[in-house]
């Protein structure tokens, strides 16, 4: 699981899951699945796809998480 929450850091970073993998020495696909199962797991979308590009989406920010919290 920690590998896949620094596959997180890096494709935020990046803004893209090509990059992400070149810099971690990974395919594309590798990253997606890592942050599919990352997302599975939390039960949440952590990304906004759009095309080659991708960008956190709300969850992925952490914006609600505390709303949640309360709930």
């Amino acid at each position: 699981m920690l590998r896949y929450f620094k596959t997180f850091l890096v494709a935020a970073e990046t803004g893209s899951f090509s990059s992400a993998g070149a810099r971690l020495g990974l395919t594309q696909s590798a990253v997606s699945t890592q942050i599919r199962r990352l997302e599975e797991e939390l039960g949440c979308t952590l990304f906004d796809r759009s095309g080659k590009s991708v960008t956190l989406s709300e969850e992925g920010l952490g914006e609600g998480a505390t709303e949640e919290a309360g709930d």
